[in-house]
């Protein structure tokens, strides 16, 4: 024990690098590969922890080099379908030591605890050939990916201190096996309204042509309304870039139709996209003013698709507030 322990001060700066290296690094892999996850967090094994691990385990590591999980990174994720996007990322960019990893969400389905996917893992040889790697060699760390409900189960099993199912009381074991039944079910449930969420913007953009009044006003039609609406574009084309020489740019319009801007058309009497298309088209005169009144009184600058319809709302709802 003592020998390893003194390996590890000695090794403890370059632990802390690559702990901060693999954030970093995971970060841009995620970005690169357009995963939203809800939070990456990275560790290095403390002192005491590792003392207690090697007493644990009874002798079973002759060196630092034998315990995979100095270094641990841990995803979460928001749904049970990206832990296996996050997976093949992960075996993609990273040497896994298969003997070592695990897919806890294929125990058996009488073991106590909830499930998560553990790899072992290294960098590859492309990787550490490069200065800012080189420095890290062979050594091993520890991947946990997980559901945010998977985590929480996690951090409150440990909150209230019992790891096993051997070490639970009998009186409460139904209730925990009925939550964590209850979140695993949440997770699949989650599963399936993102994916008819998706469906339904997928199906929208024509569903919005061919009979708009039968579409309510909602986020994703209002947004698809703004971006892809014949009479927006040519509005805009026509008085943004045609009259005022200005650069429509395709912004995150997701940001703007929240619920404060669909409370104010709601409040206007418009409760469908046919009802919104014809108040914009009937407008379309007094709007030309009020774009003229803006631009007048500022610098010109880019512009963002479907920002007519948010003048010409804003505006309208303040007049009306008069």
């Amino acid at each position: 024990m003592s020998a390893i322990l003194k390996e590890y001060d000695d090794s403890k700066i370059l632990l802390e690098n690559l702990d901060r290296t693999l954030l970093n690094l995971i970060n841009s892999l995620l970005e690169q590969k357009n995963i939203r996850v809800h939070q990456v967090q990275t560790r290095v094994k403390d002192r005491d922890s590792l003392k207690n691990k090697i007493i644990r385990k009874n002798d079973k590591y002759e060196s630092l080099s034998d315990i995979t999980d100095i270094v641990g990174v841990r995803i979460i994720t928001y749904f049970d379908d990206e832990v296996d996007q996050i997976a093949t990322m992960i075996e993609e960019e990273f040497f896994i030591d298969q003997d070592n990893s695990v897919d806890k969400r294929e125990v058996d389905n009488d073991k106590f605890g909830y499930r998560s996917l553990h790899y072992v893992a290294n960098l590859k040889k492309d990787r550490i050939n490069l200065l800012e790697y080189s420095s890290y060699g062979e050594q091993k760390f520890e991947f946990q990916i997980r559901t945010i409900l998977q985590h929480s189960w996690a951090e409150i099993e440990h909150d209230l201190g019992y790891k096993g199912e051997f070490e639970i009381p009998s009186t409460a074991k139904r209730t925990f096996y009925r939550v964590a039944a209850l979140l695993e079910q949440a997770d699949i449930e989650f599963v399936k309204l993102k994916s008819t969420i998706a469906e339904y913007e997928t199906s929208l953009s024509q569903d919005i042509k061919t009979n708009p009044s039968q579409i309510e006003i909602n986020k994703a039609s209002l947004t698809s309304f703004m971006s892809q609406n014949d009479n927006v574009i040519i509005f805009e084309d026509d008085v943004f870039v045609g009259e005022w020489n200005l650069v429509i740019i395709d912004f995150d319009i997701e940001r703007f139709a929240h619920d404060k801007l669909i409370n104010r058309i709601k409040k206007l009497g418009i409760n469908n996209i046919k009802q919104l298309e014809e108040f914009y088209l009937g407008n379309e005169g007094r709007l030309r003013e009020i774009i003229e009144y803006i631009f007048l009184e500022e610098n010109q600058k880019p512009v963002n698709r479907g920002d007519s319809v948010l003048i010409l709302i804003n505006n309208t709802f303040s007049d009306n507030e008069i």
